[in-house]
């Protein structure tokens, strides 16, 4: 029905139905949704009246492909995702699965006169859309849920037959098309069965022909893994130029959990692995939730130094699944909130866990001079380091054997004056200021400025621009 209208059907008007309403200076919508649910927020009424014929059918409208290539080009989300998982029922120990998948956020209605509200924002779709979906695909499955509806098909049938020949026929644009480009060329070796042929006897005593077979069936496996990192952008198709390793890496925050092969492909490169060794050796705890499981590492601020905590964040973020979460602690009786982030459980953390871990006690390994550089000792100094005319790290910890490996590494490879010092019934590492002056040029490039007093002392302590709760 119309809002603000009135019509008639009989059966003298042959099947059409007669209705007025006010007419809006600007773009009706060329939809067939000809109703002022449809009318964006900026559009005004005026005082006029606009004469519409309508054709009665009781046959139902197909879906408009139009809009909804309008609405997957503005959809900030991935739409095209591949899911490769373990399954024993495979041959190849793993299966792949493509989904489509929307969500229609789900706004309140303002009102306007005496009909039905307006849908308004960027999101501001006719009522409509989530049937135009179900209507043109006719398949897949509508779910609603607190703030949005969702549109989903999964099985592979009905998106090798009907959700890849709209996309072909009515064009996305921009980095949609780029990913669904990369998703029909997924479906296309899964549609060849690329991907499920068993590796069941060694290869070399396999006949020729089954043994192309054979590698054919991994080799289109790792074929749409790789599709699925060039979709999460963390590998690109195009990129030619050699680049220093381990300095493109990206986030991987939100992106879904990796699969066993997966974890065991992330590795840490030299520049990575300095700060991992930093903040190990000072505030950071390797965690192992089970004797066969991989370990993970989480790092912990105090809220004060949330700056310095989301700069090592951002530098790690391609180890971690999501953000930096609050955190609250009771002790003697007061709050402390401080900051945390926590990296995903990966076969490369589970090596450092090995070394820097006997049982369930924080140790220095035996190679701390080829594991320790520059970097990783400042991010050490940020953790651990107070300042009182030189450098004291608080390494109440270690024992003096490994106090002493320590200093003879600072001495030798990075020419600092060190000393232990005792207090109360603990052994701590004494740096002279007149040596961290001398070498401060090569800790600069790595020194966060809020950290910066704790190599030079407080009256280089700078201000927080924000406010502390």
């Amino acid at each position: 029905s119309f809002p603000f209208s009135k019509g008639l059907l009989t059966k003298d008007n042959k099947g059409e139905f007669l209705t007025t309403f006010p007419y809006t200076m600007g773009n009706l919508n060329n939809s067939r949704f000809n109703t002022l649910s449809c009318l964006r927020d900026n559009n005004r009424l005026m005082g006029g009246w606009l004469k519409l014929i309508r054709h009665y059918s009781t046959v139902l409208s197909k879906g408009s492909p139009e809009l909804i290539t309008e609405f997957v080009n503005k959809y900030d989300s991935h739409c095209f995702s591949i899911l490769v998982v373990q399954s024993k029922k495979h041959k190849l120990g793993e299966s792949v699965n493509l989904s489509f998948s929307v969500n229609f956020p789900i706004y309140d209605s303002q009102p306007f006169g005496p009909g039905p509200g307006l849908r308004t924002g960027p999101w501001a779709w006719p009522e409509g859309l989530i049937n135009n979906f179900s209507e043109l695909f006719d398949c897949g499955v509508i779910v609603k849920r607190k703030d949005y509806f969702n549109f989903t098909v999964k099985d592979f049938s009905s998106i090798s037959e009907k959700v890849i020949p709209v996309f072909s026929k009515y064009n996305l644009q921009g980095k949609k098309l780029e990913a669904f480009n990369l998703w029909k060329e997924a479906a296309d070796l899964i549609s060849r069965k690329a991907h499920t042929t068993s590796l069941r006897d060694p290869l070399p005593l396999l006949e020729p022909a089954k043994q192309a077979e054979e590698e054919g069936g991994s080799e289109g496996l790792n074929d749409i893994k790789k599709i699925k990192l060039i979709m999460h952008n963390r590998i690109s198709s195009e990129e030619t130029r050699l680049v220093l390793y381990g300095s493109n890496l990206s986030s991987t925050v939100g992106s879904p959990r990796y699969t066993y092969n997966e974890r065991d492909l992330v590795k840490i490169p030299l520049n990575k692995r300095s700060i991992f060794v930093g903040i190990i050796l000072s505030d950071a705890t390797l965690q192992k939730l089970n004797k066969g499981g991989g370990a993970r590492l989480q790092f912990k601020q105090k809220y004060g130094q949330f700056e310095y905590l989301y700069f090592v964040f951002f530098q790690l973020s391609h180890y971690c699944s999501r953000g930096p979460s609050v955190t609250k602690v009771i002790l003697h009786k007061k709050v402390h909130y401080g900051l945390s982030f926590t990296t995903r459980s990966l076969n490369c953390i589970t090596e450092l866990h090995e070394l820097f871990y006997l049982g369930q006690k924080k140790i220095v390994p035996k190679n701390l001079y080829e594991l320790l550089t520059w970097e990783g000792l400042v991010h050490w100094i940020c953790g651990d380091g107070t300042y009182s005319s030189g450098i004291t790290l608080q390494t109440q910890c270690f024992t003096i054997e490994e106090l002493v490996l320590i200093i003879n590494v600072l001495i030798i490879k990075f020419g600092l004056e060190c000393t232990i010092h005792k207090q109360y019934n603990y052994s701590l590492i004494y740096i002279k200021s007149k040596s961290i002056k001398k070498n401060l040029h090569n800790m600069l490039p790595y020194i966060h400025p809020t950290m910066l007093y704790k190599f030079l002392g407080a009256k280089y302590k700078i201000k927080s621009k924000f406010t502390v709760l």
